[in-house]
This record gives C-alpha cells, structure tokens and sequence, in this order.
C-alpha cells in the first residue's frame, strides 16, 4: 500500500518515542502527544514500527525535515532501530540516564510525567529554534515533591558498642538541650568503641587495617520523632547563639538522623573494629564506614560561623557554657 497524498507540506519535526510498558516509556508517550496537541502545525509523531518498511521510511525522510528519537530506557529499542534502517536523526534521548532515574514496569506519578515533558519540550524546541517561556525551562523549585526517586532503602550493617548510654544533646520543646557534662563529653571524645559488623558481611572489612583513620556514618537512633522534624534550632540549644536552620548545625536531631564521625582505628579482629573519638550512643546502628583520605576530605580556607568558633574557643579556654 502506497501513501495517499505524497504532496503534503513537510513536517518540521517528526517525533519517534518508545511506547513501552514502563514509567518513563508511558510518559514519554504522553509527553509527545500533549507537545504534538500544543504544535500541531509544526510537529507530528511518527510511527516507530513503521521505519523497515522501506516507502514508508522513504515518505518519513520526504515528510520531515528534522527527527528526533526518545528510547524509555538502556535497552534503546528505537536507537538500534534507526541504525539498522539507516534512519538519520537530528537529536537523540534516553530518558532513564538523561534523567537519573530506573526503570521500572508501572505507570508513571505525576511528578515523572512533568520531569520527562520538560525534558523533552526542552530538546523539542531547540530543534524548532524555539525558546522557552521563563517558566518552561526552569523546574518549578519544589524539591523532592518535584522529582521520582527510586525507593531508597537504608539497612545497619552493624552496631556500635562503647560506654556511652546517654546523648548530651537532645531535642526537646521544639529546640534543642545540652545535658551533658563538659567534662563528661571531652572524655567521650577520647573513648573507645567497638564497631561489630554483622557476621556475614566480614569481608567487608578486607584491606581496612591499611588506614589510620576511618569515617563512621551512623544512625542517631535516639532522636525521637519530634526531632527529627526540627526545621530551626539555637545551636547546642543555647539562646544566645542564632536561631539557624538544622542543616546549619551538626545536631544529631535532624530529618534523616545521619551522623558522621573521623575516628582512629586501632584495630581489627574479625568482624570487630576498635576504634577512638566516636560520640555515638551504644547501640547506634551503623550504616557505613570509608577511609579517611586528607586529599579528598579536608578543606582549605574553611569558614566556621561565629557562634560554632566560639563553641570551640569556650571549649579550649574550659569556659563553656550549656546555657
């Protein structure tokens, strides 16, 4: 069968997507059909399926004068298509590395539906010589609400064994208290811990005894929930230093309770470190641990904020003060 009306005007831009069952092969789809409805004058989609048939893809180069291609993920299905057929494209788009994000077989949230239009808008109007309104390039602003994430799951990988039973700093009446004993928390500062990984996660340990210094990441699993929904607090809940935002302290009561020290390690026995320096609690649920390398973890011409360096001054002159 031959195409009825080979006299047709050319489209500026023929769009080729994947229509696969995934999220981002389903909001490809939709994306391209709602920006062929708002440039339906210069834009059409094109029939994917269609390019080995050989008058088809002749009508396709003849109908066109520019083509792009959207594959929904890695396996780039339409991508090895069009290069076996000798399809030339002038742009080409694989959602899932573009943008971050994995496949996964469901529909798509709103969220995924907005981020691959705006990405494909984007790539459809530089083709056209086109440019976007204020509002279409820029994303709107709103965080986490704005994007997909793949579910982010968190497990301990062991635990944290030490004399340490309670935190000097706690989160309390939409604030935070200091109700350690200075001399009581610079002795923790030198304590030795135990780090106990699971069993069977040993090896994970191997070649770990090379380094003098480690990172512990761990879980502040003493902060309650009110805690962790802390926006602003006084520094070491002191009022006389400014009310800043939680990201602006090294509270443990934040919204993620992920706390990070530098320890010696001392050594290693099995599944066991022994380490020093770590103020977490007994008990604390350890989530990683990386060497410490100086070239990639200090900083130079680090600032502190006046109330953190006068922290550290009080500390150092023995003058400091909880309240």
């Amino acid at each position: 069968m031959q195409p009825e009306d080979g006299n047709q005007a050319p489209y500026r831009l023929l769009i080729f997507t994947c229509y696969g069952g995934c999220a981002t092969g389903v909001a490809a789809s939709r994306a391209c059909i709602r920006i062929w409805e708002e440039n339906p004058d210069n834009v059409k989609i094109g029939c994917l399926p269609a390019v080995p048939i050989a008058w088809k893809r002749n009508e396709i180069m003849k109908m066109s004068q520019k083509r792009i291609l959207i594959d929904a993920c890695g396996v780039q299905c339409g991508a090895k298509l069009a290069e076996k057929e000798g399809l030339p494209l002038d742009r080409y788009m694989e959602l899932t590395s573009m943008l971050g994000i994995r496949k996964t077989k469901q529909l798509p949230s709103r969220a995924l539906e907005d981020q691959v239009y705006r990405a494909i808008k984007r790539e459809v109007h530089g083709l056209l010589g086109e440019k976007l309104t204020e509002a279409e390039a820029e994303p709107s602003g709103n965080g986490t609400k704005d994007q997909d994430f793949p579910q982010m799951e968190l497990r301990p990988l062991g635990v944290v064994r030490n004399r340490i039973k309670e935190p000097s700093l706690v989160a309390e009446a939409g604030d935070l208290e200091w109700r350690g004993k200075i001399a009581k928390a610079r002795q923790e500062r030198n304590a030795i811990s135990e780090l106990v990984i699971d069993n069977d996660l040993a090896a994970i340990l191997d070649g770990i005894e090379d380094f003098s210094h480690l990172l512990v990441l761990y879980w502040a699993h003493r902060i309650p929930p009110e805690g962790r929904s802390l926006i602003k607090a006084h520094p070491i809940g002191r009022k006389d230093f400014p009310l800043v935002g939680i990201f602006a302290t090294r509270s443990p009561a934040r919204p993620n309770p992920i706390c990070m020290t530098i320890v010696s390690l001392l050594e290693r026995k099995g599944n066991v470190l022994k380490v020093k320096g770590l103020d977490a609690v007994d008990g604390s649920p350890i989530l990683d641990i990386k060497p410490y390398n100086p070239n990639y973890d200090a900083a130079d011409e680090v600032r502190l904020a006046d109330w953190m360096t006068q922290i550290h001054r009080e500390l150092a002159e023995g003058s400091f003060s909880p309240t």
